[in-house]
């Protein structure tokens, strides 16, 4: 999943399991749910107890999404839609029964109709058209829409979950009557979930011809702008600093969908997508994250955290996390990693660096722990029914 899914299903998740009955509603599917002639418009997924998603599978929302997301179009016509009341029957239905609304973006807003007076609260993920001023590919019509649409949120919601201080700050600029609360869940993940397991961590490096002295640094992520620049970041430093590498056995493990394909060529381990990303983790020594831009916050620096891994980190890279430079974590600037590197290999072993995680979860858990964070904004936010 992108770092937005998980962020998503992870509060979806949260909220479950502090009592309430939760639908997720998604507007349109994965490519590969799609048949031709349909067979089916619509999926439900039982995902445990409370939880359940309702996937839609009619072309309206599918064949759109499909055709924008290949010219990297923002998501202004799905907000030009559902603001115009074309939706799904079924989405219809569902905010009829619902006791409490939440729109995962601003390209989701609240829907015009006798639901109006429920509350309804949105979930940021980002600054979205800061976002896009760094990747929109110079769409500067669609970059503004997407900006008026964020300023407008405060007064259209009866509160909103901000990812980050940064977006926290945007929204409160645009409330000048303080009505909203405007509480912080960060990209938190079920820390549980990531509980790293021996048994993982020699499968995978036995898999990948890794010795024990080796140290393995992951960088996960999709395949997404400020990623991709990173990835190439780390690319360059493997070839100008091959044997510098070699000589330290150090390895950058590139995990998940931000490569198409497994490959490997020196210290470069690339898996693709898999299924999991707790076995890789597990098996990995360090957290890496060169990302130097992109808005919100990274959902991969918790789940580093989560899996008792230290971090290793550009400063832009920590943004959004509770995370103080040196102490919980080694920074470097892009220029600086060779030293970064070499700090992190000279101030100890594997046994050093799991106890410094762990007494960084341990001292940052509230924040890091989705449940945790989640029922502390459900608290603030203003006007949420509690379970």
């Amino acid at each position: 999943m992108s770092g937005g899914q998980v962020r998503t299903g992870s509060f979806a998740q949260a909220l479950a399991r502090a009592g309430y009955d939760v639908l997720i509603y998604s507007l349109a599917g994965r490519r590969e749910d799609y048949r031709f002639p349909p067979g089916r418009l619509r999926r439900v997924d039982q995902i445990e107890a409370r939880l359940v998603e309702e996937t839609n599978l009619g072309l309206g929302f599918g064949l759109p999404q499909t055709v924008f997301h290949r010219i990297n179009y923002p998501r202004v016509w799905q907000h030009w839609m559902l603001r115009h009341g074309l939706m799904p029957h079924r989405l219809r239905t569902a905010i009829e029964s619902a006791d409490v609304i939440l729109s995962d973006k601003v390209y989701c807003p609240p829907l015009r109709g006798s639901w109006s007076s429920k509350p309804w609260f949105l979930i940021s993920h980002e600054i979205e058209h800061v976002l896009l001023e760094q990747f929109g590919h110079g769409r500067r019509a669609s970059t503004a829409r997407v900006r008026q649409i964020e300023e407008d949120a405060p007064r259209l919601y009866s509160d909103i979950f901000a990812v980050a201080e940064e977006d926290q700050a945007f929204f409160r600029t645009r409330d000048p009557s303080r009505q909203l609360r405007i509480p912080i869940v960060r990209c938190a993940v079920d820390v549980d979930l990531y509980q790293p397991a021996e048994e993982d961590r020699r499968r995978i490096r036995s898999e990948l011809g890794l010795e024990h002295r080796d140290r393995l640094l992951v960088f996960s992520g999709s395949r997404f702008g400020p990623n991709l620049e990173a990835l190439d970041l780390l690319r360059d430093f493997a070839r100008v600093e091959a044997a510098f590498l070699a000589q330290e056995r150090l390895y950058f493990l590139i995990l998940g969908s931000i490569e198409p394909a497994p490959s490997r060529n020196g210290a470069m381990i690339v898996t693709g997508r898999v299924p999991q990303v707790r076995p890789f983790l597990a098996a990995s020594d360090a957290g890496l994250n060169p990302v130097t831009s992109g808005a919100g916050s990274n959902v991969k620096l918790f789940e580093y955290m989560a899996a008792r891994l230290p971090v290793i980190s550009t400063l832009f890279g920590t943004r959004g996390t509770p995370l103080k430079p040196e102490r919980d974590f080694i920074a470097f600037e892009p220029a600086e990693l060779k030293s970064a590197l070499l700090k992190f290999v000279a101030a100890g072993d594997r046994a050093y660096w799991r106890a410094f995680a762990e007494d960084v979860l341990n001292r940052h858990r509230r924040s890091i722990h989705i449940g945790d964070a989640v029922a502390d904004a459900l608290k603030e936010a203003r006007g949420f029914p509690l379970a």
